[in-house]
């Protein structure tokens, strides 16, 4: 349910400096010795041409982390960070770089205490850490990161001092192709509860540029990506999305990221591919460490979700992440919210649940304050498919609203920066309580309620990937008034669900019914 973004203008904004050729070197092709990557993978690292200073291994393992951190595989960047410190035990962009990836401003994230640990590494204090800064660059360098993992103050706060600091590094050399680019993601970090349209065109606005010099670098193109990904804005996405996943074909995120823009086109097809392409990078990574494949995970869901918008068979993929869900559940491997495969089962078996008929059978996924998610997940999807039995209904809202509750209760605890998730519950619940009440017999009231319920979601910011609920509201809806024989309402029930979720297979089959197309 909860997983955890004008064109002209973009185009023609590009500061003097980079328009007049290269500056400093950062313009410049990558020098020969960061052409290939230590690991011997294809990540984007020879589109670094980050200026390290440093010269050997320490230079070689650095470029590999950065590109990785670009790329938000955030173990292996962590793993070449710590390359890089081992050739150099003192030189302070390699601790920056690893506490770098504890950082996860997209998904709301931060692991606070793991990035201050790694800093201590470094030095006790930031004014030990400065001092081994060896020239003023990376002392700005690291003074931002110290911004972002400082005493005091809330994450929110220390995302704008950060982002401050970014545009201070920025303006001072406006041809730094990697401060531009976490200048752009550190604006999108500051869109604190989804996405704000505003931040994300002001984010692209930086990014833009370096676009037109850079158009092959990890960071800019999976920051475009993410500042377009929305269908509004997705075609200017697509440029991006034609190059990403060539720059770096052993990044399973790489891979995936591409389908954020298919998916905002309503491209299934591309969107099919790129997950799949996605998937068999973390095969490879998996079977080279001796693990079986991943039927789970967020690669996965995507991947059920267009296929299901094909009208394609996703069961196998269904029944292969139940098989690992219960084993998670067996195992009791979750936080309390239940993250993991169970969630991600329940998701995608709700989501074939809705497309084919095909409902998940019921697992034991726990009681009390366990795996919160799956069974909010499983509790909707029970009331999808029996809508028509009113006692059913009754008894899933039922179970729906407690766990909801829960839910509430427990998220602030563990994901205190996580503001949008309890509304996407509240939201799964008024649908289901006007639905109950269409089974029930109150048809007038339940229409009035299953509008308002979709009104509220679509005030909601707009999320990038399939819907946060398993059925949209607007496409219930438009089923029941056409059901009813009230057809022109049902199409604009219709064409909402389709702006709420584009090229979605059952809303375009409804809005055909309603308009004999």
């Amino acid at each position: 349910m909860i997983r955890t973004l004008i064109a002209a203008a973009l185009l023609g904004c590009a500061p003097a400096a980079l328009a007049q050729g290269s500056h400093a070197g950062h313009n410049a092709a990558p020098v020969a010795e960061s052409a290939s990557d230590p690991a011997g993978e294809r990540v984007g690292t020879e589109f670094m041409v980050f200026d390290t200073g440093v010269e050997g291994a320490a230079h070689q393992h650095f470029l590999r982390g950065l590109a990785l951190l670009h790329n938000f595989e955030y173990d292996r960047a962590a793993a070449a960070f710590r390359e890089s410190q081992q050739a150099d035990p003192d030189w302070v962009m390699s601790y920056w770089g690893e506490a770098m990836t504890h950082n996860h401003p997209l998904w709301e994230q931060q692991e606070l205490a793991a990035a201050r640990a790694i800093l201590a590494r470094l030095g006790p204090n930031p004014q030990a850490r400065a001092a081994k800064a060896r020239t003023p660059r990376e002392a700005a360098w690291l003074g931002a990161v110290e911004t972002l993992y400082g005493e005091g103050g809330t994450k929110e706060a220390r995302d704008h001092l950060y982002l401050a600091k970014m545009r201070a590094l920025h303006a001072a050399d406006p041809a730094d192709i990697d401060a531009r680019a976490f200048t752009g993601l550190a604006i999108l970090g500051t869109s604190h509860g989804g996405r704000d349209i505003a931040l994300y065109m002001e984010a692209a606005g930086v990014l833009e540029p370096g676009f037109m010099t850079h158009e092959q670098h990890p960071g800019i193109l999976h920051y475009l990506i993410h500042s377009y990904d929305d269908p509004i804005h997705a075609p200017l996405g697509e440029r991006m999305a034609a190059r990403y996943a060539n720059v770096a074909p052993d990044a399973g995120h790489a891979q995936h990221m591409i389908s954020h823009i298919y998916h905002a086109l309503g491209d299934w097809e591309a969107s099919e591919r790129a997950n799949v392409l996605a998937d068999a990078v973390v095969d490879r990574q998996r079977a080279s460490s001796g693990l079986a494949p991943n039927s789970c995970g967020h690669y996965n869901e995507w991947l059920v979700y267009a296929r299901l918008q094909l009208g394609k068979d996703a069961s196998d993929i269904v029944s292969g992440c139940r098989s690992q869900a219960e084993a998670h559940i067996a195992r009791g491997a979750a936080n309390r919210l239940g993250f993991g495969a169970a969630s991600s089962y329940a998701a995608i078996a709700a989501w074939q649940g809705v497309d084919t008929g095909v409902w998940p059978d019921r697992i034991d996924e726990g009681t009390g304050e366990g795996f919160l998610l799956a069974r909010m997940m499983l509790a909707h999807a029970r009331a999808l498919q029996y809508r028509d039995d009113p006692q059913t209904v009754e008894t899933a809202l039922g179970e729906l609203q407690a766990v909801a509750d829960a839910f509430a209760l427990v998220l602030p605890q563990v994901a205190p920066d996580d503001r949008t998730s309890v509304a996407w519950a509240q939201r799964a619940v008024a649908q289901v309580d006007a639905i109950r009440m269409i089974a029930a017999g109150e048809r007038d009231a339940g229409l009035i309620a299953l509008r308002a319920a979709a009104e509220a979601e679509s005030a909601l910011p707009v999320v990038f990937g399939p819907p946060n609920i398993a059925k949209p509201s607007w496409e219930v809806l438009g089923e029941e008034l056409l059901a009813l024989g009230r057809q022109q309402e049902a199409a604009e029930a219709f064409r909402r669900s389709l702006q709420f979720a584009p090229n979605r297979k059952l809303s375009n089959a409804g809005l055909a019914a309603a308009t004999g197309g």
